[in-house]
């Protein structure tokens, strides 16, 4: 075999080898990219109905029933929450409270967003806090709120104590004070 074929066969195994180098690489990009999890995945404990006591909000005590359901093709987690406050001193006909929400997940920010409507007028977007959140313990904080006190901001906790279990903790901070817990709650799953 002569110098030429040599060169010839060389260059051939050099190309053929980059082709597989090539083709192993966006195999190995495909497959990682189908294999994400899905960012909402770790609300799924919360899927389902649930039932608990609340407490706080004026030293007032609730019932509440909480639902967590994926819809929209699964791209979303639709949440409501129905509290009724037991009577108080300042507040003798005690109070209903409704929330509705969506969980999504915002791709362009890389952000889970939690939007969050109240009956008594006010709306809060909150997002995932990463650096604070775990498997078990899930942080939110206001990026937004309408109708509230100029400044203020609000925090959503929720805790995964089992899969049948959580708490959700609501703090407020008004502007130029720390965070203080308006309410807990603790939901049991139906």
């Amino acid at each position: 075999m002569g110098n030429s074929e040599r060169t010839y066969i060389s260059t051939k195994i050099r190309v053929m080898n980059k082709k597989v180098v090539l083709l192993i690489a966006l195999f190995l990009i495909v497959v990682s990219a189908f294999s994400q999890e899905n960012p909402l995945a770790k609300f799924d404990v919360l899927i389902g109905k649930w039932q608990g006591t609340g407490e706080g909000f004026g030293n007032a005590t609730s019932v509440i029933h909480s639902e967590f359901n994926r819809v929209l093709g699964d791209q979303f987690i639709e949440y409501k929450n129905h509290s009724e406050f037991k009577p108080t001193t300042q507040n003798p006909d005690g109070e209903i409270h409704d929330d509705w929400g969506m969980i999504s997940f915002d791709q362009e920010r890389g952000v889970v967003v939690l939007r969050q409507f109240h009956n008594e007028g006010f709306y809060n977007e909150y997002v995932l806090v990463d650096s604070l959140s775990t498997d078990k313990k899930m942080i939110f904080d206001t990026e937004k709120i309408e109708n509230f006190v100029p400044g203020g901001r609000a925090r959503v906790t929720i805790t995964i104590l089992s899969d049948t279990e959580i708490e959700t903790t609501f703090d407020v901070g008004f502007p130029g004070k720390e965070m203080a817990c308006f309410g807990k709650n603790r939901l049991q799953k139906k």
